[in-house]
């Protein structure tokens, strides 16, 4: 089942490439440093339980075939602006990058037990409009995936 392997990927493949990201690592493209990227993934876990609310920026016509393109599992487009229109760097908000990336575990779990607690569960996605915990734990392998492409930690993969 797609979803239990994408959940499997996030405990395990993501748990394991993250633990080989350092500060030495330079993105193929964009600003962001190891660091950036992680803090990152930490809103997005955010975003996916209705911590952190961000402003939809697509239409509502478009939201089933955004939705399409953010579950299935392919490389994503490159160089994405923010939908908030701020192409600048966030600050950083953890003293290192092993603080961050304990956090984002820590977000990752909580993430996982939400969508078991509450499985009907909608939180909105800037681009894909409302989605379900499905939708983002599905969204959530893709976007970890992009970023470790991004950082050379997985090998870039065939657009289907």
């Amino acid at each position: 089942m797609e979803i239990s392997s994408a959940e499997q990927y996030l405990q395990e493949d993501a748990t394991g490439r993250l633990a080989e990201l350092t500060t030495d690592h330079s993105a193929a493209w964009g600003k962001m440093t190891p660091q950036h990227m992680v803090e990152h993934l930490i809103i997005t876990f955010k975003m996916s339980i209705g911590k952190i609310n961000i402003p939809i920026i697509t239409k509502e016509e478009d939201w089933p075939k955004t939705k399409a393109y953010l579950m299935k599992d392919s490389p994503m487009r490159r160089n994405v602006p923010s939908p908030v229109g701020n192409n600048d760097l966030l600050p950083l908000r953890f003293p290192d990058l092993e603080s961050a990336k304990a956090k984002l575990l820590q977000e990752r779990d909580s993430f996982l037990q939400f969508v078991k607690e509450q499985p009907d569960f909608l939180a909105n996605h800037p681009f894909g409009g409302p989605m379900n915990v499905e939708e983002w734990l599905l969204f959530h392998r893709k976007h970890f995936k992009h970023h470790f492409i991004q950082f050379g930690l997985i090998p870039d993969y065939e657009q289907n």
